[in-house]
């Protein structure tokens, strides 16, 4: 089984294609092979905002989608020229083409010299991320997905976001993480609890075994990826805020007398719902508080961020374990692009050591958008395909 992947949730361009084989059981590894896994990361264009502006991100997509799947067919291995023949343009599907992407101009002129010039790839299926996520993004993958099932005749299988940085866990095979050093288990058991932490969702899933998801807690405001941008803009670091807090984080203060200490909002609510805008409010509090010479200080912005950091950590860690208690897990299981801050996964790490629960985090390349995970979400959870006509994208949707 061979899928081409794509995800546009956000402001990332990705397509990948992934190869499997079917596992002998649920509780097996389900083996799944990158074969290719572009992304077209805009950084630098939604910098000068500070987070992520949505029409130039529409834009980008628009621009980036043709030549990025080109290149991941081509990594692949897939990418072959087409043979000439009389009937170079098959006029019928040319017009549906533009039906599908009359409002994407770009995209159109694009997609359309790409799919004439290249053969038909030899994939099963297109898995695309309809949702969550902004919605000018996702309608731009979704499109692009709708033109190359018409053009192909492949189906499309429409994949949850937050569904598919768990599955990240399983791409195994192209050396993600999966377990902690000295621990026995190399499979994920079920039940497990996952942990998807990023800019726009924070959530904590019960997953009684593979395909199967329970949402038992949730951001109420900010995510915890938010947080962190939000909270870097008011240190008057660059975006994205993760990175650059982390980078604070790991400096020494000069000046020990420094003491900075924020709150842990519903550490200890009793549920597992999250909320992050009142320790940005309380950042935003003492930045204030503080004289110029003060807040503008090396010390006080590495105090800071080590506080910042420490204070999203330390309610990540203790809620996921909470619940991984109160669910009786086998294993927890992470994803999302705050995962990708080493010292959280330190830190999770070592605290879960005591529970000795099998603990499972995909390398940090994965945490972050990728279509490879789309394409590993579209075969754990066994989605129906759809027609073209029948996807949509929904900004909101849970799981």
């Amino acid at each position: 089984m061979k899928i081409l992947a794509i995800d546009t949730s956000c402001d990332d361009t990705s397509v990948a294609i992934i190869a499997t084989e079917k596992p002998n059981s649920k509780q097996q590894l389900l083996k799944i092979k990158i074969l290719s896994n572009v992304v077209s990361s805009q950084i630098k264009i939604h910098s000068p905002y500070g987070g992520v502006y949505p029409a130039l991100a529409k834009r980008e997509h628009q621009h980036n989608l043709a030549p990025v799947c080109k290149k991941a067919l081509q990594k692949a291995k897939f990418l072959n020229l087409k043979v000439k023949t009389k009937n170079e343009k098959p006029q019928s599907k040319i017009k549906k083409l533009k039906t599908i992407l009359n409002r994407d101009e770009l995209l159109l002129e694009t997609t359309e010299q790409f799919l004439l010039k290249y053969q038909k790839p030899k994939v099963n299926a297109i898995a695309i991320t309809n949702t969550p996520g902004l919605e000018p993004c996702l309608w731009q993958g979704i499109n692009f997905a709708c033109a190359l099932s018409l053009w192909w005749e492949l189906p499309i299988i429409p994949v949850n976001h937050i569904k598919a940085h768990l599955a990240a866990n399983w791409l195994t095979l192209t050396g993600a993480s999966s377990k902690i050093k000295n621990q026995k288990s190399k499979l994920i058991k079920f039940p497990a609890i996952g942990l998807v932490a990023s800019g726009g969702h924070t959530e904590l899933i019960y997953m009684p075994e593979i395909g199967r998801y329970q949402l038992i807690g949730s951001t109420r405001d900010d995510a915890a990826g938010e947080c962190f941008d939000k909270t870097a803009r008011i240190l008057g670091l660059p975006y994205p805020g993760g990175p650059s807090l982390a980078l604070q984080a790991k400096l020494k203060i000069k000046n020990q007398k420094l003491k900075i200490k924020l709150p842990r909002p519903m550490i200890n609510s009793g549920d597992f719902d999250f909320s992050f805008s009142g320790l940005k409010t309380a950042v935003l509090y003492n930045f204030q508080s503080q004289k110029k010479s003060v807040r503008e200080s090396k010390d006080y912005k590495i105090a800071m961020a080590k506080e910042i950091q420490q204070a999203i950590i330390d309610v990540l860690v203790e809620k996921t374990l909470k619940a991984a208690q109160q669910f009786k897990a086998k294993s927890i299981i992470t994803g999302g692009g705050v995962m990708a801050n080493k010292e959280l996964r330190r830190q999770l790490k070592i605290q879960n050591l005591e529970l000795k629960i099998p603990f499972f985090v995909p390398k940090k390349s994965l945490c972050l958008d990728n279509a490879a995970m789309v394409g590993a979400e579209s075969l754990l959870s066994n989605t129906k395909s759809k027609s073209w006509q029948k996807i949509k994208a929904s900004g909101n949707l849970k799981l």
